[in-house]
């Protein structure tokens, strides 16, 4: 980043990083994708390691989770042009912060279906309020340049949510005990609740006609 600042021709300009509606976008796209890799990661490893599943049969488990990710994105997507990006990222944090709480009160396979199920949904409405937020209120010429950061922390979701869900879950990863898992979902729904708390401050709301949107 300082070397962007000195440079004569710089790949970025670095005071995107800064700007409201960038930020929330990375942040909510780290969010989301910490969320979905600790769904899959804490998923499979009790279906197929705890419960003895087969991998067919784990895969169809996860049918729910798919389908709750597209209907949370779909409603989101409508919604999200009447209602801001606020509302919808409260409320799609606050969604998977539940489904990922029922887990953590009971592993049985039903519950961690249907919980992992719930925390996709909010997930998948997650993915649509982050890309709508850092891309839709920048100037086209800098369009590309938000688009690789929001991919960027994609990335550093996703090793993000692998390194801390399987740090916490390792009890259970090399024993018998489901104490990790539920440790993994626990976390998840911690981290996942003290995000609706930033949401609602940081994410940008519905902006009026003719106003400036905060940047």
């Amino acid at each position: 980043m300082a070397w962007q600042r000195r440079a004569r021709s710089p790949l970025m300009d670095v005071r995107l990083l800064v700007r409201r509606p960038v930020a929330t976008g990375a942040f909510l796209i780290l969010m989301a994708t910490a969320l979905m890799i600790a769904v899959f990661f804490l998923g499979t490893f009790y279906f197929q390691q705890a419960q003895g599943y087969g991998a067919l049969h784990t895969g169809l488990l996860f049918l729910p989770v798919a389908v709750a990710t597209m209907l949370g994105a779909n409603l989101t997507g409508r919604v999200i042009g009447r209602w801001g990006g606020r509302a919808p990222a409260v409320a799609g944090l606050a969604v998977a912060a539940l489904g990922m709480a029922a887990p953590a009160v009971s592993m049985s396979p039903v519950v961690v279906v249907i919980g992992v199920s719930v925390a996709a949904a909010g997930t998948g409405a997650l993915f649509v309020v982050a890309s709508a937020t850092a891309l839709g209120q920048v100037a086209p010429q800098e369009a590309g340049i938000a688009s690789g950061i929001v991919s960027t922390f994609h990335e550093f979701g996703a090793s993000l949510g692998a390194a801390v869900v399987s740090s916490v879950a390792a009890a259970s990863l090399t024993g018998n005990t489901l104490s990790g898992f539920a440790g993994g979902f626990t976390v998840a729904a911690a981290v996942t609740a003290a995000g609706v708390v930033v949401a609602a401050l940081v994410t940008p709301g519905r902006s009026r006609q003719g106003a400036p949107v905060p940047s």
